[in-house]
């Protein structure tokens, strides 16, 4: 499985000023781009005041506002509460938001909103976007592949990966070699609930070239956004086709046959 990756987003950046010079400068949102449901979620705001004083700092999922930062205010933080986001109190400060568990409720776009003090109220908002997801209880199952095959014959290999949201992306390859797009095809189907089945099947007539030293690699990976990425790979062998010599020498044999003489006073069966 990889890592969370934190997605940088710096886009729809306003500055309101009273001055001249701009001193909140390089306001950036790290949010994962995707998390499993249930998991603890950190979200930074990143931002640099120069000489400005740090006025407030407001979160928002979608246009909501859930938490405030006022460094001025006693206590602090504000939490603004909204079913199925639940702020961690005593790991949330300046730059710092974290989710105890993340809910569906949580999936989507997130806002952080950094204003700095008078004299200037300069004001920066960042967005970022986060997925919830389900992840598949097992990796992706193969069926369909025989244990042996020549040129000639048609290979046809089904991949399922069972039980998630949304659907897992699956892929085939050939020998470490992502599969040909034309002989490979795709559905999704309902599963337990809200949750999906990703189906795909790989269709082609087998070539000498497929197999390497005698064998042929068939692998399916499936993956979900950056936080999910499992395969499935199997092996097949390449059928030797026993050879014929055209004629065969001629080889004289001296074969013998068995007598038995028989009393002349027994019945002969």
């Amino acid at each position: 499985m990889f890592r969370n990756r934190s997605v940088v987003v710096n886009i729809s950046i306003f500055l309101l000023t009273l001055q001249g010079t701009l001193s909140l400068r390089n306001v950036q949102l790290l949010v994962p781009d995707s998390v499993e449901r249930g998991s603890r979620v950190e979200m930074k705001c990143v931002y640099d005041l120069e000489q400005e004083v740090l006025y407030t700092v407001k979160w928002y999922r979608g246009d909501r506002e859930f938490c405030r930062y006022s460094p001025r205010d006693v206590p602090p933080l504000k939490i603004f509460r909204i079913p199925g986001i639940e702020v961690d109190r005593d790991a949330t400060d300046s730059q710092r938001l974290t989710i105890q568990a993340a809910t569906r409720t949580a999936n989507g776009r997130y806002t952080c909103e950094v204003s700095a003090d008078a004299p200037s109220f300069q004001t920066a908002q960042v967005h970022a976007l986060m997925y919830v997801v389900d992840l598949p209880k097992s990796g992706p199952e193969m069926q369909g592949l025989k244990q042996y095959y020549r040129p000639g014959m048609k290979l046809k290999v089904e991949c399922v990966s069972h039980n998630s949201l949304p659907a897992a992306n699956l892929s085939f390859f050939i020998n470490s070699e992502p599969a040909h797009k034309q002989h490979v095809w795709h559905r999704v189907g309902p599963a337990n609930g809200s949750l999906w089945n990703a189906y795909s099947t790989i269709q082609f007539v087998v070539q000498k070239h497929h197999f390497i030293r005698g064998k042929m690699k068939i692998r399916c990976t499936a993956n979900i956004y950056s936080i999910y990425l499992k395969s499935n790979e199997q092996c097949a062998l390449e059928e030797r086709v026993p050879t014929t010599p055209d004629s065969l020498p001629e080889i004289n044999e001296v074969v013998l046959y068995p007598i038995h003489r028989m009393a002349e006073t027994s019945d002969c069966e």
